[in-house]
């Protein structure tokens, strides 16, 4: 099966510091795969270096087989690559539905009309409503974001990231700061299990029960580098992952 998002030998210096130290990582089309390790491995570097926000030093980076190494990051958003942020990026003050509009409106190039509020274009407003209720907001929809629970909040930046239809999304630590529970990671465990398969999804993720809930596949970083790659009963057993992050964690069955 051809990957569809393919990663060889990438690499990021800052001065002397190798940050991402050549790495070597597949998504396979409506796979997730997780992407664990200690803080200070590399991982959100790695993740900005796919979407073009930090630029690579060594390595190539392809999309469904087509390197996407000379777009910048507007242009593999309209590739399909789509991502969440470790901290949430949603607009406070504004309603969940307008923060999906905005968010639908940068994707289509939609022009703003001073006469004709995005709330009443009614393209804008359908689209906008389906990835709203995708993520679970459909209650919320007329509620401002800084009202949310912060989980909630995850998943209203979720649905915005939903509305280029990404052909792979990267998702930044999607639990973290969230509780355990019907409203805190069990919620949102639940929510990206509707969207597998759909998407091939890359997860960093800090919360092992999610990933062992979650991940098709689990890649270990460390000190920049892949260390081991495997699914998920690999990982349990592996001596050296268990020596470079998981140590003495009870590992989820």
């Amino acid at each position: 099966m051809q990957p569809l998002l393919s990663i060889r030998g990438l690499v990021k210096r800052y001065g002397g510091l190798v940050v991402t130290d050549r790495v070597d990582l597949d998504i396979l089309p409506g796979e997730i795969h997780a992407l664990i390790g200690p803080n200070g491995a590399g991982k959100t570097t790695l993740i900005s270096q796919i979407m073009g926000e930090v630029r690579s030093d060594e390595g190539t980076t392809s999309l469904a087989g087509q390197s996407i190494d000379a777009l910048d990051t507007a242009a593999r958003v309209r590739a399909g690559i789509g991502r969440s942020y470790q901290i949430t990026s949603v607009i406070p003050h504004f309603t969940v539905l307008e923060n999906a509009i905005l968010a639908v409106q940068g994707c289509r190039g939609h022009g703003f009309h001073f006469w004709t509020p995005v709330t009443e274009t009614e393209s804008l407003v359908s689209r906008a409503d389906e990835l709203i209720a995708t993520m679970g907001l459909g209650a919320n929809r007329d509620v401002a974001a800084m009202a949310l629970s912060y989980g909630q909040q995850r998943q209203l930046e979720i649905a915005m990231a939903l509305a280029a239809e990404p052909r792979v999304l990267l998702l930044d630590e999607p639990m973290a700061g969230m509780g355990h529970g019907a409203t805190g990671s069990d919620r949102m465990i639940a929510l990206l299990r509707q969207l597998k398969g759909r998407f091939g999804i890359l997860l960093i993720e800090h919360d092992m029960d999610a990933v062992f809930a979650l991940a098709d596949r689990i890649s270990v970083l460390c000190y920049g580098r892949v260390i081991f790659c495997g699914d998920p009963a690999a990982v349990r057993e592996s001596a050296e992952v268990r020596e470079a992050y998981l140590g003495d964690e009870e590992v989820p069955a």
